[in-house]
């Protein structure tokens, strides 16, 4: 009930479910109860995804010219970091950051969306790791790629 993400070396994809507002993972029974194929969960989640999605408001972060550095999702919702699996998530901001984009989901409650065409992420790399660290619900401390709707991690922030 676990998929990694292409070439990371530490963050899968799993299947849990929201209970009171927290995330659960599925025990071993409620593994065994599931009557759904892969593609089913699949298909479920990316509707969840969309929706989740559909409630974010992106700020825009800008550098002393006013040109759009990165965008920045901050929800108390548990599942803002699930939003990048949304398959229009990539064309929510190709207007502002390009058709070539980088994400960090530093926490289940914080996703950073980059051009992919300068190292912003870099520059924010001290950022990401602290947050990944300092949060009571880490995500990832890896960039991701988001090509044709999917995610490749390009590797951990050090």
């Amino acid at each position: 009930m676990r998929r990694p993400i292409e070439g990371s070396q530490r963050t899968t994809l799993a299947i849990a479910r929201v209970v009171n507002g927290e995330i659960e993972p599925l025990t071993r029974e409620q593994k065994k109860s599931v009557h759904m194929t892969f593609d089913q969960i699949r298909a479920e989640a990316l509707k969840t995804a969309s929706a989740t999605l559909a409630q974010m408001k992106p700020e825009f972060l800008r550098d002393k010219n006013g040109v759009i550095r990165h965008a920045a999702i901050e929800s108390p919702d548990p599942l803002t970091a699930s939003c990048v699996l949304a398959p229009e998530f990539g064309e929510k901001f190709r207007d502002s950051l390009g058709p070539d984009l980088l994400v960090a989901m530093p926490t289940r409650n914080q996703v950073l969306v980059f051009s992919r065409q300068d190292d912003t992420h870099l520059r924010l790399a001290e950022t990401i790791i602290g947050n990944y660290l300092n949060s009571n619900h880490p995500v990832s401390r890896e960039i991701f790629a988001l090509e044709c709707g999917r995610l490749r991690s390009l590797g951990a922030l050090q």
